[in-house]
């Protein structure tokens, strides 16, 4: 077998110079030679792996939405009037502090963005404990009083006590910021998506991993929202699998101000369902949408959230401590590139530049491509940057317990490869800036540089499409040449960031398949398994050059034609995965560090 055939497109007609990937035919292909796996390690996989898949899947299911959906449901007329409480205080602290300045909000300098004045809004918005504000008026107005013993229940109260954060322990550590967007839809429709659970986690899917609607209390209707209240959890990730999501339960609802201003606020309901599993509580959050001009809104988010200190990868301690993991402005601007992407799509003249340039002559091509790479960023930040610890196991490797792996079956989904899929991933330190990672990993021309596949081939960028708004973000089309040994291939690349994380995500895609886009037509039962990388700052993004470090997060999917099964793995599709992995990271490093030490040897992957 030839090295075309590791990875490429799927042609499914059963031919030699298929190029579609055959993890097991290429563990016996070229490897380099610096990176050796020696017959112990072989040997070791072969005794402990056989059961390494052998997990039930079942146990992925969220013990907790279940009883909380029970707890919710049976017990309605206990909980329900304190939920709507709840939430209503929550929507009413949110809209104060998305029009509040100075002194509750400062603006940060060195973050670029506005954070919380804590002590402000301690003073302003968190009542004190019942115990302490009884004391206090005992001394003021000298009556004397029954104070409640410790023994007591203090009941959950309808006003701004509901949304005080259940945690008193010094091991919190609050994140607040607050950012300002203009997006290109009216507010009833961004409401609408905020309160459709699928359009929402579809929508930030670069932040949440899963979401589901537990209990709806209340509702409107598509042409008026207002006064729609349902109970959610939802997990919310960093893209890196090496770092746990966030789940939280809360409750969410949306309410017209005035003819032109609506709320979305989120609470955490762990005042009125507590857990001590929960390490993070969603404090009210959310965003205020006023009418700027027919299609336009402007949007003012707020994110606030107490995260419980936890273990986590000592290399993410410093993005999570920064706050920017989180921040309302990752979440503004993963909304604004949504919402253009819509309208991109919805807009019948292509010559739509305001939002999309470089699209002239694509006709009916665009909306295809656009469509497509939709769906590949969207099942690259489901499958590879985000971590389910009942999916995701190390790899059985010795010194490669952070380079995760995790297969996958499909059989009737017609717009993934049929068959067995393995996905490797893995995060890395790398002591250059953000920016130049991203712009070496972005440069259609470079893939030679870090691509096995596409090593000594020629690279053609035939199509881009970039963003009016950020020139970071496009979709782009890449043909590498043909070679002796395989057939043209072809990428669909779309690269952008959130202000946070830089990705470049790419999937291979049919020649034929992709003829057929370019000629205008539907691309939703296309094929295809994504790959690529998260750029991510090691602290706050934009931090002094002279210190400022990345994390770079891959992912590879390969369909494994050898498997009829997901729960057992060979040994030999373990090892070209581990390979491929470590090759690719050492091309990187060697690419960006010329003159570092482990530029010429074999890295180590921590």
């Amino acid at each position: 077998m030839v090295e075309g055939d590791r990875l490429g497109l799927s042609r499914n007609d059963g031919s030699d110079d298929d190029p579609k990937c055959k993890i097991s035919r290429a563990a016996r292909n070229v490897v380099p030679s610096s990176l050796p796996i020696h017959d112990q390690t072989y040997n070791g996989i072969c005794a402990n792996f056989e059961s390494f898949l052998n997990y039930d899947h079942a146990k992925a299911d969220i013990q907790r939405a279940s009883d909380l959906l029970v707890s919710v449901s049976a017990c309605a007329d206990v909980h329900k009037k304190k939920i709507i409480d709840l939430a209503v205080a929550a929507s009413e602290e949110l809209r104060l502090m998305a029009q509040e300045r100075e002194p509750l909000w400062l603006f940060d300098v060195d973050k670029g963005s506005e954070v919380l004045n804590v002590s402000e809004y301690r003073r302003r918005f968190v009542s004190l404990d019942p115990t302490l504000e009884e004391i206090i008026r005992v001394i003021t107005e000298g009556e004397p009083a029954d104070l409640p013993t410790l023994n007591d229940k203090i009941e959950c109260c309808s006003s701004e006590n509901a949304c005080m954060s259940s945690y008193r322990t010094t091991n919190v550590e609050s994140e607040a910021s607050r950012a300002i967007g203009v997006v290109f839809s009216n507010p009833v429709s961004l409401v609408n998506m905020f309160m459709d659970v699928d359009k929402w986690s579809a929508t930030f899917s670069n932040i949440v991993s899963d979401a589901k609607i537990l209990g709806v209390l209340s509702t409107g209707n598509q042409e008026n929202p207002n006064g729609t209240l349902q109970v959610m959890v939802a997990e919310f990730h960093v893209p890196s699998p090496l770092v746990k999501t966030r789940e939280i339960y809360f409750v969410r609802c949306s309410r017209q101000i005035d003819i032109d201003t609506w709320v979305v606020a989120d609470v955490s309901l762990e005042t009125i369902f507590p857990s001590p599993a929960v390490t993070c509580q969603r404090k009210p959050s959310g965003c205020v949408i006023q009418v700027l001009q027919d299609g336009l809104s402007t949007v003012t988010w707020v994110e606030h959230n107490a995260e419980c200190n936890s273990v986590v990868n000592y290399m993410f301690r410093g993005i999570l401590k920064s706050g920017f993991a989180f921040s309302a402005k990752r979440w503004v601007s993963s909304l604004e590139r949504e919402c253009d992407r819509l309208a991109t799509l919805e807009a019948e003249n292509e010559c739509f530049n305001y939002l999309l340039t470089n699209n002239k002559g694509l006709g009916a091509a665009r909306t295809g491509l656009l469509k497509l790479a939709q769906r590949m960023v969207r099942q690259f930040n489901s499958n590879i940057c985000s971590n389910v610890e009942s999916v995701w196991r190390p790899l059985p490797v010795p010194g490669a317990e952070e380079i995760l792996i995790k297969t996958s079956f499909n059989l009737d989904n017609p717009q993934i490869p049929r068959g067995v899929a393995v996905t490797i991933a893995t995060s890395v330190w790398l002591p250059v800036k953000q920016n130049d990672v991203f712009s070496f990993l972005q440069t259609e021309y470079n893939r030679t540089k870090w691509d096995v596949l596409s090593h000594g081939l020629e690279i053609q960028d035939v199509i881009r499409m970039s963003s009016a708004r950020n020139s970071t973000d496009c979709v782009s089309v890449v043909s590498v040449e043909a070679s002796s040994s395989r057939r043209e291939i072809t990428y669909l690349q779309e690269s952008f960031n959130d202000s946070t994380a830089f990705y470049i995500v790419y999937a291979p895609v049919d020649v034929p398949a992709m003829h057929h886009i370019l000629q205008g037509g539907c691309a939703d039962s296309v094929a295809i398994l994504p790959s690529g990388f998260a750029v991510l700052p090691e602290g706050s993004p934009g931090e002094d050059a002279a210190t400022a470090n990345t994390i770079l997060t891959i992912g590879f999917q390969i369909m494994d034609e050898q498997l009829t099964t997901p729960e057992k793995l060979p040994p030999q599709s373990v090892l070209t995965a581990y390979r491929l992995m470590k090759e690719t990271v050492s091309r990187i490093w060697t690419a960006l560090l010329p003159k570092s030490d482990n530029a010429s040897g074999v890295i180590t992957i921590k």
